[in-house]
């Protein structure tokens, strides 16, 4: 769809594209309105808390005027009250041109949706007003309204630790390889085909960098809280590699107060009993083992080389070892499937009995496989914004039969039918590391080629920075890279 839109501030294009994009899925943004299918115009009036917003809407020569009044809430600052009234105000304005019923999240367009929640917790709100705040100011549904405070009233005695322990701090390291690129993956990922010769001075930069930052982490008393170790596929590296890195893990990282070290054993076609045993030598108490869905035909469509029997023999092997926690992932609306696919999945992954589950709902990131052939024409079989509704709808009814409790959440763009994240666990096996790097109140150490830092300030203001992506690049540079996150540890802890 083409649109037109005019406005002043404090709504701006990005914020309305997202919007837009939520209703109406492509959306071309033109400069004029001259070829647009859509015209929107946009004007406010303030005074004192009261907000009043004006949105004029063109379409096929019919123009109509929708008014929103709104008052600001004592938990947000006044220009973000005031853009949030303004995009509720096109939200409501939209809606009845768009044929698209509800969007489930409202005007909510960000990853961390949580964050507001626990906002409006600091600054004195009862859970049954921020309810019906998440409704009326927001336009999330009550479902959604409902979930989002469920998960953050979970998460709040661990917020409240890190308030009171600061120098408490998580690990990430990242290993960029794997055995074939998946089709929805944006995710720094290196083809072992293409890659192999790599991995060794990869691994030597990375154990170098362990080494140098684990030193900085001692002399500074930080506690480690977690150690989260993903990729990539970590154990598509081979055996001899796997020790060196849980070696280097051992030496350098790993503390007596450390209470999670997650090793992401992906891809099934990458684990065997050698590796388990070395992962469960070292010290991991939490596994991931992630089939994405138990339907053969899918897997090979999706570019994964395992079958649906070497996931379940990958669990029997952990379960053996004695993994006290094994999480899997599955991801909503894969090409071609539908209710009968995932009634399938879910019966599979119930005899596995998996403590944590985090389903994904699709989306067609940028630089994945899936995009690139959705922007040259192909037929992918996706499910529609309402299929995939009732889909996540049916994992959440399945959660809930096994004991699984919601603990986690985050959003991105372009996911079918504008949906979520979920995290659900078992109580008391919830993922420390996943609240911590959802939630940003924690600092988060990011080690390894593509790995991302998280620097967290006492007042919970935060700079992200990135090792390079690219491997060769991140050979290339790891002695600045050492450098400059030495100085940023010393910064903030020294």
């Amino acid at each position: 769809m083409k649109i037109y839109w005019q406005g002043q501030e404090p709504i701006n294009a990005e914020v309305v594209l997202d919007l837009l994009r939520a209703i109406y899925g492509e959306v071309e943004l033109l400069p004029g309105p001259a070829g647009a299918d859509l015209c929107l115009y946009l004007s406010f009036e303030r005074e004192g808390q009261q907000i009043r917003v004006q949105t004029e809407i063109c379409q096929e020569g019919q123009s109509e005027l929708v008014w929103l009044e709104r008052e600001l809430h004592r938990a947000e600052e006044d220009y973000n009250g005031l853009r949030r009234i303004c995009r509720l105000a096109l939200l409501e304005a939209l809606l009845p041109f768009a044929e698209a019923g509800k969007l489930p999240w409202g005007v909510l367009t960000g990853i961390r949706p949580t964050k507001i929640v626990h906002r409006m917790l600091a600054a004195g709100y009862q859970p049954g007003e921020i309810r019906d705040l998440l409704q009326t100011g927001y336009g999330l549904t009550a479902e959604k309204a409902g979930l989002l405070l469920q998960v953050a009233l979970s998460q709040r005695p661990l917020l409240a630790r890190q308030e009171r322990e600061q120098k408490r701090i998580g690990i990430y390291i990242g290993i960029p390889f794997c055995p074939t690129k998946c089709l929805y993956c944006s995710f720094p990922s290196y083809p072992l085909a293409r890659w192999q010769k790599w991995t060794e001075p990869v691994l030597a930069a990375l154990l170098k960098e362990m080494a140098a930052l684990g030193e900085q982490v001692r002399e500074l008393g930080l506690t480690v809280e977690s150690i989260y170790v993903g990729g990539g596929t970590p154990t598509s590296l081979d055996a001899r590699e796997l020790r060196q890195l849980m070696t280097g893990i051992e030496q350098a990282l790993l503390q007596p107060g450390t209470e999670e070290f997650t090793v992401e054993a992906g891809r099934p076609d990458t684990i065997n009993r050698e590796k388990l045993q070395l992962l469960r030598a070292a010290g991991v108490n939490r596994i991931s083992i992630n089939p994405q869905t138990m339907n053969e035909a899918t897997l090979q469509k999706i570019g994964r080389a395992h079958t649906p029997e070497q996931v379940v023999e990958c669990v029997r092997l952990a379960r053996q070892m004695g993994f006290p926690v094994l999480n899997m992932d599955l991801i909503i609306g894969l090409p071609g499937e539908g209710r009968e696919e995932l009634e399938a999945t879910l019966a599979s992954i119930s005899e596995l009995a998996p403590e944590n589950l985090t389903v994904h709902t699709l989306a067609l990131k940028r630089a994945s496989l899936l995009a690139e052939a959705k922007r040259q024409g192909q037929s992918l079989e996706l499910a529609s914004a309402e299929e995939a509704k009732a889909l996540l709808a049916r994992v959440y009814r399945y959660a809930e039969e096994e004991g699984l409790e919601p603990y986690y959440l985050y959003r991105q763009k372009h996911m079918v039918g504008a949906l979520e994240n979920v995290g659900f666990a078992v109580p008391g096996k919830a993922c420390l590391y996943n609240i911590q790097m959802i939630e940003e109140r924690q600092t988060i150490l990011g080690l390894g080629a593509g790995a991302g830092s998280k620097w967290v300030r006492p007042d919970y203001t935060l700079v992200n920075t990135y090792n390079p992506k690219d491997p060769i690049a991140y050979l290339e540079r790891i002695d600045e890279v050492i450098v400059r996150k030495k100085q940023a540890l010393q910064e903030l802890f020294g």
